[in-house]
């Protein structure tokens, strides 16, 4: 008698109008579902007012089935459902909805697109709770880990696998003169890209003939505001969203990569300007100290002065320019494989 394949369920809460636009390795919605299909697994997406814009997007292998559940009770029923069938679920997102699945389900792997640590008390003891009766827990990197381990999640649900960068479309190809600033992804108030432009403007005075670019859709009415007001506006360059071959070359154009994020999961942008050759001045959140604490400069949140000093830096100090260049594109290249996650994502698969 032929055994019957296992199930592997994800449950999606948004899909973003851009992803249909992702290469697939950093579709992070769509590229764990591909790695459960090589495991003769069947696979479903349970969503809602999902269905449309997710099989419209070409990465979406046909054997793939989207399930839009119509209310809260459907959504209850399908998880029962699946559940009965000894299916693996695995929630992508911090949402209540999604805490109420390992309440019905056994085999659960959570992983959400922020930093684990809360901003609240009460936020961190719930999901503390929670985390302890999902089977696996994903994270990004060790120092989510650690951070898990202090909080008393059990070691055993912890599984560190990081999502892919595509380094077969982004890659260093100009090593010619750069000056440029750039913030690649799209603006929105958690990026907090007015620290960026606040910084950018003290540098201004000590390089006037520098610019700043801006590449993906300005979400962020406060950021819209503050660009008008400055005195430097006309040199700040709104690039609007680029598809991925196109944001290459324009990464490939600029020397420093600023982000001020309040709060990040992996940021593929990073990485992905990182392997264009533009130098990191990141924020001192959890999701990049433990990853860049040896080739970037960092500075506090909101602390536009140590980012304006971190640039300037970058600026009067090429070598430490080449050198950081050279040690992250190694440290993604070896670390962030297609080859080395999806090794980390069938183990991952196979434990929950």
């Amino acid at each position: 008698m032929k055994n019957k394949k296992q199930i592997f369920v994800s449950i999606i809460w948004g899909y973003p109008a851009h992803f249909p636009k992702l290469v697939l390795e950093e579709n992070c919605l769509l590229h764990v579902l591909n790695v459960a299909l090589e495991q003769d697994m069947e696979v479903y997406i349970i969503g809602k007012n999902n269905k449309k814009i997710i099989e419209s997007d070409p990465n979406l292998d046909p054997r793939i089935k989207v399930i839009d559940y119509k209310n809260f009770f459907n959504y209850l029923f399908q998880i029962i459902k699946f559940s009965l069938k000894n299916s693996i679920f695995y929630v992508n997102s911090y949402e209540w909805q999604s805490f109420i699945v390992p309440f019905l389900a056994r085999r659960t792997i959570f992983m959400a697109h922020t930093e684990p640590k809360r901003r609240s008390k009460i936020k961190q003891i719930v999901q503390n709770f929670v985390y302890k009766l999902f089977t696996i827990i994903r994270l990004n990197n060790q120092e989510e880990k650690d951070f898990q381990l202090e909080q008393g999640t059990p070691e055993k649900k912890l599984m560190i696998v990081p999502l892919v960068i595509a380094e077969n479309v982004f890659k260093l190809e100009d090593m010619g003169e750069r000056t440029d600033l750039v913030c690649f992804g799209n603006v929105t108030p958690k990026k907090d890209l007015i620290t960026a432009i606040n910084a950018f403007e003290i540098v201004k005075e000590y390089k006037p003939e520098i610019k700043i670019h801006i590449v993906g859709k300005v979400l962020d009415e406060n950021f819209k505001r503050k660009v008008s007001e400055s005195k430097y506006k006309n040199d700040i360059i709104f690039h609007g969203f680029m598809e991925n071959d196109k944001v290459s070359k324009e990464l490939n154009k600029h020397i420093i990569y600023i982000n001020s994020s309040l709060d990040e999961g992996q940021c593929v942008a990073v990485y992905d300007a990182a392997l264009c050759g533009c130098v990191l001045c990141l924020p001192k959140i959890m999701s990049f100290t433990g990853v860049f604490k040896d080739f970037a400069l960092f500075h506090d949140t909101h602390d536009h002065q140590q980012l304006a000093k971190n640039i300037i830096y970058y600026l009067e100090h090429p070598e430490i320019v080449g050198k950081y260049r050279t040690e992250c594109i190694n440290m993604i290249k070896k670390d962030y494989s297609k080859k080395t996650i999806e090794t980390k994502l069938r183990d991952l698969i196979l434990k929950a």
